[in-house]
């Protein structure tokens, strides 16, 4: 079994706006073992980049984290000075953003920007500096690399640019890759080439990867468990074919049947009724009770603790429950 590489546990995110406080992420728990890819997926608003960003400490000012601890490596990131978190940050965790073009400096080739990274942790300039950006350029398969060297983010692709950013994350070949929807803003012949690349880099490095997404497509094509997020709580978690093919929470069989089937012709996508409620003034009960097909009267009155229908897997639905169920399901005494 792979040693325990990153544990986030009880961990919770508020934002500040004024006098008015939202709490993004609700103690949620996971764990990520070395080498294994874990998806943190759910609707936009759910926390899960909220949560990546917590991983790199990277969020803004207005944030702040009522409770948890992120550890890496047995060590816990949040107490960490700016000094000692940039340590880490780039040489162990490294993130690849959604938008190429908000992350990479428009005024600067690629050869200096990834010669930054190079200068920075490993010391490297001149001709060392540019051997190993040559050598990372061809790694991620951008055609010829030593010809690119001098070229400006806005003369590349959205598929290239993507690559120069996979590149530079793989720079000091860290034992974490946060990859926070890397293939949203591409079309699906470039996005299958790039999960085929992200699969490549992980084996051959060994890697772990965080990989944050809505798309439950590329969650069975990537992953090895999964946790699925909901107004900053994870209401169902474990590994992915359990998940798809024996899924506990309403909420996760509503997003499973919302995806279109190849060679089904007749196929009707389900809507999830309703909107998702103002994460400042949520039900009291659980937060999908107003939109779910399978509520309770329990269900709108209190919110579900984390459920263990089987080993190695969580849901937050009364539906799991014991006495619901007729099952002799777990009940976790901790949060997640």
């Amino acid at each position: 079994m792979a040693a325990q590489l990153l544990e986030v546990k009880d961990l919770s995110i508020a934002f500040r706006q004024g006098e008015r406080e939202t709490l993004a992420v609700d103690r949620i728990s996971f764990d990520l073992a070395e080498g294994e890819t874990v998806a943190l997926v759910g609707e936009s608003g759910s926390g899960k980049s909220a949560t990546a960003l917590s991983v790199m400490k990277l969020l803004p000012p207005s944030a702040h984290h009522p409770s948890g601890a992120i550890r890496f490596k047995d060590q816990d990131l949040l107490p960490m000075s700016e000094r000692q978190i940039r340590d880490v940050r780039g040489n162990d965790i490294s993130i690849i953003f959604q938008e190429p073009m908000t992350s990479l400096n428009p005024l600067h080739t690629i050869e200096k920007q990834i010669g930054e990274i190079l200068l920075l942790h490993q010391g490297l300039a001149g001709t060392a500096a540019r051997d190993r950006t040559v050598d990372l350029l061809k790694q991620v398969g951008i055609p010829d690399p030593a010809g690119r060297l001098q070229s400006y983010p806005h003369q590349l692709s959205g598929g290239q640019r993507q690559r120069v950013m996979i590149a530079m994350s793989l720079a000091n070949e860290p034992d974490l890759l946060i990859a926070d929807e890397p293939t949203t803003a591409l079309d699906v012949t470039v996005q299958a080439q790039i999960l085929t690349l992200l699969k490549e880099v992980q084996s051959r490095l060994g890697m772990a990867m965080l990989f944050i997404t809505h798309d439950l497509g590329i969650v069975r094509r990537l992953a090895d468990r999964v946790c699925v997020m909901k107004e900053g709580k994870i209401v169902e978690q474990g590994p992915v074919e359990r998940v798809f093919t024996a899924h506990e929470h309403p909420y996760t069989r509503a997003l499973l049947n919302s995806i279109p089937r190849m060679g089904d012709p007749d196929q009707r996508l389900t809507a999830i009724d309703g909107q998702p409620p103002d994460l400042s003034n949520l039900p009291p009960g659980c937060s999908f009770a107003p939109r779910c097909p399978q509520v309770m009267p329990r269900c709108r009155d209190a919110a579900p603790p984390p459920f263990m229908p089987e080993e190695g897997r969580t849901s937050r639905c009364w539906l799991c429950e014991p006495v619901a169920v007729g099952a002799d399901h777990r009940v976790l005494s901790g949060a997640l």
